[in-house]
């Protein structure tokens, strides 16, 4: 055998003793390589969490919508029946109280009251004819010219004329009556907001002609319902918003009767310094408080998730114990489900299974799921890249 192939198998036996003294090399543990899978471990997330704080009550907001309006507000008609002949005013138009807006045709009328002034007449003329008789029959009564029947009967002829003389008078009064009914009179001081019938329109008693709203501080109609009505009290100020604008009323009644379909009390108030601009049919809100006897918490609106079946949760953040902490996770997330008793704007106030000594997570939901484990955020910084996320 020659020389170069007894050199072959040892150099064969020296390159695979080499190959597998390097990958039992690899296999084994090394200070560098323990120190890199620590380093290489990733880092727990920083959640933002608040604390429980118990409440045995809570204090409930409810807005009331209602609108402002005239105190008083009327259509006018005429008593009478006839043909409008003119129209003094129109809408918008100031008005004061006692002035003419308006006017029936009186022809009818004037008639009717000249042929009662002559039937007047006729009657008085009968009574100065029964009393000149009266007179001559009492002077030859004594004398025998004359009886006591035609004497009764001239004494009664005198008052049946000054009956009818007064009753001629009754019939004129009633004329001039119905002859005032023809002229519409504003009964307060007001605007025309509205124009029902124009000239030469024959009109029912009745029929509007003009729309009237009285000029002054208006005041506001709201309707309230529930327990909160019961708080209310008459003469007491009460805050309310009018176009953004926060302004004071104070409550002047509560109406006796309750509607029917939306089973609300209305409530009358009077805007205790009105601003400028407020006009019936502008929107008015009334926020309320009242105390609710109820444990529970308040809550950021930003803690709650949804649940299972419609339910709300909330993710509690747990300290870890024994093994499971460490360095980098101190918590551990764990999912409770909540009763939303009340919600305000920007929190709600629930009831569950919560202890004072937890902590809710307040932000960053997104980011969580239940059994995670996590750390609480400590500095400013962290805070910022939870609320960025």
């Amino acid at each position: 055998m020659s020389r170069q192939s007894k050199t072959k198998p040892v150099i064969a036996t020296l390159v695979l003793g080499g190959l597998l003294g390097a990958a039992a090399a690899a296999l084994l543990p090394s200070p560098h390589h323990a120190v890199s899978a620590t380093a290489m471990r990733p880092v727990a997330l920083p959640v933002e969490t608040d604390a429980i704080i118990p409440q045995d009550s809570f204090a409930m907001q409810r807005t009331f919508s209602g609108r402002v309006q005239a105190k008083r507000q009327t259509a006018l008609g005429f008593e009478l029946a006839g043909r409008l002949a003119e129209v003094f005013v129109d809408e918008g138009d100031v008005v004061e109280a006692g002035r003419l807006l308006a006017q029936l045709d009186t022809a009818r009328l004037q008639a009717s009251r000249a042929e009662l002034i002559a039937a007047r007449a006729e009657a008085e003329a009968r009574l100065a004819l029964a009393d000149v008789t009266l007179q001559r029959t009492r002077g030859v009564v004594d004398r025998g010219g004359v009886s006591r029947q035609d004497l009764d009967e001239a004494r009664e002829a005198l008052r049946a004329a000054s009956a009818t003389l007064a009753l001629a008078d009754q019939r004129i009064a009633t004329i001039d009556i119905e002859l005032g009914k023809t002229r519409l009179i504003a009964p307060f001081n007001a605007t025309v907001i509205r124009r029902d019938s124009d000239e030469g329109r024959v009109l029912e008693a009745g029929h509007p002609v003009l729309t009237l709203q009285e000029r002054g501080a208006p005041e506001i109609r709201i309707g309230i319902a529930g327990r909160t009505l019961d708080r209310l009290e008459p003469g007491r100020v009460y805050p309310a918003t009018w176009r953004g604008q926060h302004i004071a009323a104070r409550l002047r009644a509560l109406l006796p009767v309750r509607a029917a379909t939306a089973r609300t009390v209305d409530a009358l108030f009077d805007p205790v310094d009105p601003p400028d601009g407020m006009l019936p049919g502008d929107m008015v809100t009334l926020t309320l408080e009242s105390e609710i006897t109820q444990p529970g918490s308040w809550l950021p609106l930003g803690a709650l998730t949804e649940g299972q079946r419609g339910l709300w949760s909330v993710y509690i953040a747990e300290p870890l114990v024994g093994e499971d902490a460490d360095l980098t996770a101190t918590h551990r997330i764990v999912r409770r489900t909540v009763d939303v008793l009340y919600q305000s704007a920007d929190r709600v106030f629930v009831q569950g299974a919560l202890r004072p000594d937890q902590r809710v997570v307040i932000s960053g939901l997104h980011r969580i799921v239940p059994d995670q484990p996590v750390r609480l955020a400590r500095d400013a910084a962290q805070l910022a890249e939870i609320r960025h996320d």
